[in-house]
């Protein structure tokens, strides 16, 4: 469907005739999309031109203007369509088939929030099998073809689970298991997979980059002797690009939101994201609404993006300085209402941009279990009525704009994660890219002991990164910083109320953060 002539006779086969210019206009049209989409897009504007009141049997270039524009009022839709967010608590749950060698949906829901010993059992089952496979696919770890000479330089590695190595009653040299590093016994190591635990030593350990903390899933290389296998090298097990991952999953819509396909198929999206360059994201976490110095800072903040509204405000908690006792509820709902007062205010940013908050560890709400419902309703019911575009969501949340996904994860998991590892790095500047090593390889964001980030055992998906996001807004109160690893962004905006007021912003055309501040003199 590239020529004027499949135009014209694609609209005769519908009983219409169409002027030669009006078919080249059409053919104009078609060029920034795929080849592939051609005829159904055709398709749309003959429906859409048999709804006009037509004045003449003959198709004008007019007809096709106002029949294109139906189509793409209903295809184009506004920023509410372009960005969503997705309630967490609904996504589809992934399961690695061994015996099929794929990802399959579950559709069976666990009705019992807190779950069952089975659901722990599974929680850390459906982490290996997911790291595993990844790590198998690996070109390093990937089985070599039967009577291949052998290659000094690509050499392969095969990784062997834990029973054999129980089962050897002698050295075995030369080993790699893929498994969970974790404490059976108080001051010992062990190394778990699906087929039991070996006691680890780490005396004579180097250890590679990245983060190696308590229930993290690490690749050990070294021997079996006497019980016990003696580590020479721990690494991160290897990541798995993206684009790879999602085709071996399909378009199936696998992080959530309406429609069943994934929104990275969507090629009209992705030519919106590309055109829409003055789109960003402005992110911000720890906002303290009831400091008075914090609410002129935010008024700066607001007039200064009154006359380019970006796409949306992501403010992280938490939204008091103080986060404890029987009064907290109620200041926090007097602190929104003010904040809505002063969103208000800037009626461009009111009409042009979403706010969305996501709770902090200390924000009223439940138990901080994690995934954390959004915020109380008392507590937002009069910012809602001033603020129409607020949206209250979970902790972590899941953002869609266009194709590209967004994680944000209110909790101070870089901070847990170094305090809770095995070897910490010498030189503390590379933390910001350990850590985004780290949970990229895990596939999750808490890869540490379930009693430091305490998760609901069902809903341990609600966590996972696989496959990598364009974005994850890692919100921590220690120093803000920005790392990539595995085509992915790991932002941490750092504390506002604390770090001069600093902040981060996003530009999904680019995949760029930019820093920002607002200085003493800007108020």
């Amino acid at each position: 469907m590239s020529s004027k002539g499949d135009v014209i006779n694609l609209f005769k086969l519908h009983g219409l005739a169409i002027r030669g210019d009006a078919a080249k206009y059409l053919c104009e049209l078609l060029e920034p999309l795929e080849k592939e989409e051609h005829e159904e897009w055709v398709e749309k504007v003959i429906e859409a031109v048999q709804k006009l009141p037509l004045s003449s049997s003959l198709i004008s270039r007019q007809d096709i203007h106002k029949a294109a524009q139906e189509v793409g009022a209903s295809e184009n839709d506004d920023v509410e369509a372009l960005l969503q967010v997705i309630n967490i608590f609904r996504i589809p749950k992934f399961i690695y088939n061994i015996e099929r060698r794929k990802f399959m949906i579950t559709t069976a829901e666990n009705s019992n929030l807190h779950g069952d010993a089975m659901d722990k059992a599974a929680l850390f089952r459906d982490r290996y099998t997911t790291v595993y496979q990844r790590t198998c696919n690996h070109d390093l770890f990937r089985q070599p073809v039967v009577g291949a000479a052998e290659d000094g330089i690509n050499k392969k590695f095969g990784l062997v689970k834990v029973e054999y190595l129980l089962g050897s009653s002698s050295r075995v040299e030369g080993v790699v298991v893929l498994g969970l590093l974790i404490q059976l016994v108080e001051g010992r190591h062990h190394l778990e997979d699906d087929t039991g635990a070996v006691p680890l030593s780490l005396t004579t350990t180097k250890f590679h980059t990245g983060l190696f903390t308590h229930n993290c899933f690490v690749l050990v290389e070294g021997w079996y002797e006497d019980e016990t296998l003696h580590a020479a090298a721990i690494g991160l097990p290897p990541p798995e690009a993206p684009d790879v991952t999602r085709a071996l999953l399909g378009n199936v819509n696998y992080f959530g939101g309406p429609g069943d396909r994934c929104a990275k198929s969507d090629n009209r999206l992705l030519q919106l994201e590309h055109s829409n360059t003055s789109a960003m994201f402005v992110i911000l976490a720890d906002l303290w609404l009831d400091k008075i110095k914090v609410m002129d800072k935010l008024r700066t903040l607001f007039a200064g993006y009154a006359g380019f509204p970006p796409t949306a405000f992501i403010l992280c908690g938490n939204f008091l300085s103080a986060g404890h006792g029987a009064q907290q509820t109620r200041e926090a709902h007097q602190a929104f209402t003010a904040l809505g007062s002063l969103i208000a205010s800037f009626p461009e940013l009111v009409a042009n941009s979403r706010f969305i908050f996501v709770p902090g560890p200390t924000d009223p709400g439940p138990s901080n279990i994690f995934p954390r419902p959004p915020l109380p309703r008392y507590v937002t019911e009069e910012i809602k009525k001033s603020v129409p575009t607020a949206i209250f969501t979970s902790n972590p949340a899941r953002l869609l704009y266009c194709t590209q996904e967004i994680v944000v994860f209110r909790e101070d998991i870089v901070a847990k994660m170094c305090r809770n590892s095995v070897y910490f790095p010498t030189n503390s500047d590379d933390i910001p890219a350990f850590f985004a090593k780290t949970v990229i390889s895990q596939a999750h964001l808490a890869p540490v002991p379930p009693q430091v980030v305490p998760t609901y055992w069902p809903l341990d998906r609600c966590l996972a990164l696989h496959p990598s996001p364009d974005l994850i807004v890692a919100a921590d109160k220690g120093d803000s910083f920005t790392s990539s690893y595995n085509s992915a962004v790991v932002v941490n905006p750092g504390s506002f109320s604390k770090n001069d007021f600093s902040f981060k912003v996003y530009l999904p055309s680019s995949k760029q953060v930019e820093d920002s501040q607002i200085g003493d003199d800007e108020t």
